[in-house]
């Protein structure tokens, strides 16, 4: 009999792993560069500070609706008929980058006054960093909205070489902005950079969808349309549950300005490289098995469960592997990375510290991507939604509980208890529903 690797391992996934590899050495790169231009700084601290808003807000309107509705809604209609699917994308795009322009309007009126909301405790002059730099970002929102829609189809059709490709260019912009444009407009040239990573991000996933047969076509009625409707229903509690994360760390960056300086910048990079294992598994395996999944739940419940068991223990197995090894090179990859220039040895220290932690919740995220999508595909959006708000709850009283008695290090411990009550949460009602 012969072994068929793909029973365990989704197709799509090499792929994926290889262009999130490349992401990922991107990201140390850009990290990098950052560190040593910047140091664990208030400039830094300013620029992560600035993304929250705009992420939170884009992610609230627009990515929750992609994430949870239009994969599974997408594979249907392509399946009947390419024409009605595309139709449903343009309406799609059309709502996406529309809200996104809008909130950008917004942002760039009121940027000052919610600078003073993502990070209380920096001082006055980064207040007005935030300010510039969350303008700034607000475009790249817009290119992002776009660059969603067109992901979702390239998902659906099983095409991920340039899904994944285009993270790759997103962080070749912002290091791009660090090396050519910082030395003359400072942080600012960051925030520059990254807004030109959010267009490469789009511009290839468009030539991808275009290459495929998908032609932009206005649809000046796409609120009427039976699959925006759809959509907009399934939008309703993934709008509470998708940007928990954002909600967490914009939180714990709330908490950690009320720490010493850099304290922001050690938590992005810490959280920075934890999310390379769970990109390169969680995520990479669950985009490429969500698919299979929605295929699996038209034909039994059987077929969906035996699927998502396999995935599962996969995911596991690997990103346990990853933590251990994460866990033992931590200092020495910090060291090595973004050891150096204005990134000094207690900011290493400090990281690396922060990292450990951070090491426990890697297992916990990557199969909680798994178990969210394993509902969408039965297009529940409201279960997962109830425990990541569970799971947020948790993470924010107990960070804030421990914050005085252990400093940084409560910020991590606490993202990986909830993160533990939410994947165990989700893991056992699903396979109890679907032994119902």
């Amino acid at each position: 009999m012969r072994f068929d690797i793909s029973r365990f391992i989704p197709k799509g996934s090499v792929i994926l792993w290889i262009t999130t590899l490349g992401s990922y050495v991107l990201g140390l790169l850009r990290d990098r560069v950052l560190a040593h231009a910047f140091g664990a700084s208030s400039q830094l601290d300013s620029y992560y500070a600035a993304f929250l808003v705009p992420d939170f807000i884009f992610n609230v309107l627009v990515a929750s609706g992609i994430a949870a509705a239009a994969v599974p809604l997408f594979t249907q209609l392509y399946k009947k008929s390419h024409a009605h699917a595309y139709e449903y994308m343009n309406s799609l795009l059309s709502a996406a980058v529309g809200t996104m322009i809008a909130v950008a309007i917004i942002l760039f009126v009121f940027a000052p006054q919610l600078s003073s909301l993502v990070a209380p405790g920096l001082g006055a002059h980064a207040h007005v960093l935030v300010a510039q730099m969350m303008r700034v970002l607000a475009v790249s929102s817009i290119l992002f909205a776009a660059s969603n829609a067109f992901g979702a189809m390239l998902v659906a059709q099983k095409k991920f070489l340039f899904y994944g490709v285009s993270p790759m260019l997103y962080n070749l912009g912002i290091v791009g902005g660090a090396l050519v444009l910082a030395p003359r407009f400072g942080i600012m040239g960051v925030a520059y950079g990254t807004v030109f990573g959010a267009f490469l991000h789009m511009i290839v996933r468009c030539a991808d969808a275009v290459r495929g047969g998908w032609k932009f076509k206005a649809a000046p009625t796409w609120w009427h349309t039976e699959e925006m409707k759809q959509t907009l229903r399934l939008m309703v509690p993934k709008m509470v549950g998708h940007p928990v994360d954002l909600v967490t760390f914009w939180l714990f960056t709330t908490l950690a300005s009320l720490l010493s300086v850099g304290s922001i910048t050690a938590l992005n990079f810490a959280r920075n490289f934890q999310s390379v294992p769970v990109s390169m598994i969680g995520i990479a395996m669950s985009t490429a098995v969500f698919p299979a999944l929605a295929e699996a739940r038209l034909k039994s419940a059987q077929d969906l469960r035996a699927l998502l068991n396999r995935t599962a223990w996969v995911i596991l197995l690997l990103s346990c592997v990853a933590a251990l090894v994460m866990y033992s090179v931590r200092y020495q990859i910090i060291a090595l990375l973004l050891g150096g220039g204005s990134f000094g040895g207690d900011a290493v220290a400090r990281t690396a510290l922060t990292l450990g932690m951070f090491c426990l919740s890697i297992p916990t995220e990557s199969l909680s991507h798994l178990f969210a999508r394993a509902f969408y595909s039965t297009q529940n959006t409201i279960t997962p939604v109830i425990f990541s708000v569970i799971g947020l709850g948790i993470a924010g009283t107990s960070a804030y509980m421990l914050m005085g008695k252990i400093g940084i290090v409560a910020l991590p411990l606490g993202f990986f208890l909830g993160s533990f009550v939410k994947t165990a949460g989700l893991w056992l009602l699903f396979l109890r529903k679907a032994a119902d």
